[in-house]
């Protein structure tokens, strides 16, 4: 099967702020699969501005609703038309659901741009109280590699402590695949993603239905997590930065793997994505009042 198409199309400049270090991690003789992003520095600290202008600009509309619905919404005639559909998107958020949404956002941004690979749920867009959070996988998304189909069913969590969220995210994932036929319930009933036809769809849901393929949860189910965390200290430079990243990360990636396998989860099918925050408060409270969020 070729490849699906994702879901943002302005990969470059999403790039240019959700930047990557680019290392290769191995624990012990087994290698990890870690992406180390962070956000570009201004003044010592990271720079949000940028990162919620992108956020405002097209990353939470996409967020929110599929491709099929944003293109039948949008008209492009209308200049109004994109401001309309933001406003419904942040409709769609509180104050008290911020947070754990603003992890979701980022888990879907790197998803399609990082691991290439489109969201083919959008849950937030079912939500009948924007004061309840989703449940179930905080991402679900889906790519072809090297002819085979994987399923993302990603996990977010936003803590202060990269050890505190790695506890309760692995906790998460090895509880996962317990509730997987809840998830298929819901992909086989609104599955959507760019450039979907019937022949793709009809091919995925054969592959991914547990009641005709009892391996699919060993064939292709793949568990990415998104950990965001505070790391507050100012640097001078982005070297500096970027090295005390890395010292940092040399013992939050083995802790995180060691709570993964305890958890009962797979390391060659989890994707560990980290992103530091100079302040995780301020940048959720930042998050909610540029996005305008209501209580």
């Amino acid at each position: 099967m070729p490849p699906l198409k994702t879901q943002l199309d302005n990969q470059d400049e999403i790039r240019a702020v959700f930047q990557e270090v680019g290392l290769n991690w191995t624990i012990g003789d087994e290698p990890v699969d870690v992406r180390m992003i962070y956000l570009p520095c201004a003044e010592g600290q990271c720079d949000t501005s940028t990162f919620f202008e992108l956020v405002e600009s097209c990353l939470l509309t996409n967020f929110v609703y599929s491709h099929e619905h944003i293109e039948k919404k949008l008209d492009i005639e209308n200049p109004e038309s994109a401001e309309v559909l933001f406003r419904r998107a942040v409709g769609k958020l509180s104050q008290h659901t911020a947070k754990g949404e603003l992890g979701e956002l980022i888990l879907f941004t790197l998803l399609d741009v990082y691991l290439e690979a489109p969201k083919i749920l959008s849950k937030v867009s079912m939500k009948t109280s924007r004061r309840m959070p989703v449940y179930g996988a905080d991402a679900v998304h889906a790519q072809y590699v090297d002819g085979a189909l994987r399923l993302y069913l990603g996990e977010s969590k936003m803590f202060q402590s990269f050890t505190g969220a790695a506890t309760k995210a692995t906790e998460s994932m090895g509880n996962a695949l317990d509730t997987y036929t809840n998830e298929f319930d819901l992909i086989e009933s609104f599955i959507n993603f760019p450039d979907i036809d019937d022949d793709v769809k009809a091919d995925m849901l054969l592959l991914l239905n547990p009641f005709s393929n009892r391996n699919v949860q060993e064939e292709s189910i793949y568990s990415p997590c998104f950990i965001g965390f505070a790391e507050p200290t100012c640097f001078e430079d982005e070297k500096t930065y970027l090295d005390s990243y890395k010292k940092k990360a040399s013992g939050y990636i083995p802790d995180f793997y060691t709570k993964l396998r305890a958890a009962g989860g797979q390391w060659k099918k989890t994707t560990l994505l980290m992103l530091p925050f100079s302040s995780l408060d301020d940048v959720v409270d930042g998050f909610k009042e540029h996005m305008g969020i209501e209580e």
